[in-house]
């Protein structure tokens, strides 16, 4: 149940603000005061994590070019190999537009001289930040002027994704090569904390924050999006629809105490949703549950991490997205749940499949 929090006597800040900001709009300088003694390290350290962590952003994951089937090979008329074209790849600021989880990009050059990231084919839904980064250089002219091709991959993700774990699509190209991808917007995040005055007292806090971007997302935006990740979590903290203590049974099994704790409605009403809901599951992974006719969180909550990783094309990657999901809405996997006789959805014995202690309802039967 919710609990009113009784804040007299304790000082608040009124609102964050911004002190100053860089000329290319990248970087700037966030002053949040007055805090009571000690908030400014536990609110900036938290949001350093986060900002350094957690935000979602767009990077290339996978690209292919003409003559080329493996990293440790050189590309035809170009000057750098493969592996420095990959780290330039790398450092390709993009943003994809809200809604879209991955494109694909093309370039095609046959001119001699620096490639830039300019040159490569416009797409609707995604815009180039660096445009004036050079990717790589064409040595001479191609011959009988024919382009070289290269096609590049992108999609969002959050935080640092090595090469291997990149699902590689059911149709994907000879020759398609999966890099590291650097998802993450914020590429600096530190943060001070300082005495500030309040009427006569002189040990209030007052917090500094640093945020410096890579220009795909403004660090005022970057701050907010952080802010609301602590928030959300903090927010089970506060709030009902907390799972239910477990206990050692005989033999060492882990049982739930004996009575039964009903589901808060909002968990309920998130168990019922389908997939297309969540935005932190990728299209990608949502076609792959709903060819397994998995259409929903109760569909998922009942099964174990093994389980799902079972499904077919489904891997570790996809495997976050949903866990995230669930953490977000206090659920895990390997749940089970009973519908008990007054109509109310209740936590059943834990289990590692669809529930050993009561039934597992799906979305229909939620």
């Amino acid at each position: 149940m919710s609990v009113a929090v009784d804040l007299t006597g304790l000082v608040l800040p009124e609102a964050m603000e911004e002190q100053r900001r860089s000329e290319d709009g990248h970087r700037a300088f966030f002053v949040l005061q007055p805090l009571e003694r000690g908030y400014g390290h536990t609110i900036g350290n938290s949001m350093r994590r986060i900002l350094l962590s957690s935000l979602p952003g767009t990077a290339v994951w996978a690209f292919r070019a003409d003559g080329v089937q493996h990293e440790h090979q050189t590309i035809d008329g170009v000057a750098e190999d493969v592996h420095q074209v990959i780290q330039e790849l790398k450092r390709l600021v993009l943003y994809l537009d809200p809604g879209v989880e991955e494109a694909k990009l093309e370039l095609s050059v046959h001119k001699k001289g620096a490639v830039r990231a300019a040159r490569i084919t416009k797409h609707p839904a995604v815009e180039i930040v660096n445009k004036d980064d050079v990717l790589f250089t064409l040595q001479e002219d191609m011959p009988d002027n024919r382009p070289l091709t290269l096609d590049f991959w992108v999609n969002r993700g959050r935080g640092f994704v090595m090469a291997d774990q990149h699902e590689l699509p059911e149709d994907a190209p000879v020759g398609m090569i999966r890099i590291d991808a650097q998802y993450n917007p914020v590429m600096r995040a530190n943060f001070s904390v300082h005495e500030t005055r309040v009427g006569q007292r002189t040990d209030f806090d007052r917090l500094e924050i640093d945020v410096q971007t890579n220009g795909a997302l403004d660090p005022a935006d970057a701050m907010t999006h952080a802010a609301e990740i602590a928030r959300v979590h903090l927010g089970y903290l506060a709030e009902s629809g907390i799972v239910p203590p477990r206990s050692e049974g005989p033999g060492g099994d882990i049982e739930l105490d004996s009575e039964r704790q009903q589901l808060a409605d909002e968990q309920r009403s998130v168990l019922e949703q389908p997939l297309d809901q969540f935005e932190q599951i990728s299209a990608r992974s949502r076609n792959t549950l709903e060819k397994e006719n998995i259409r929903s969180l109760a569909d998922i909550a009942g099964r174990s991490r093994d389980e799902m990783l079972q499904v077919p094309n489904f891997g570790e990657k996809s495997l976050e997205e949903i866990a995230e999901v669930l953490a977000l809405h206090g659920l895990h996997f390997g749940m089970s749940f009973e519908q008990g006789e007054d109509g109310n959805l209740y936590y059943a014995e834990e289990s590692g499949g669809n529930g050993a202690g009561g039934e597992v309802l799906s979305n229909d039967e939620a």
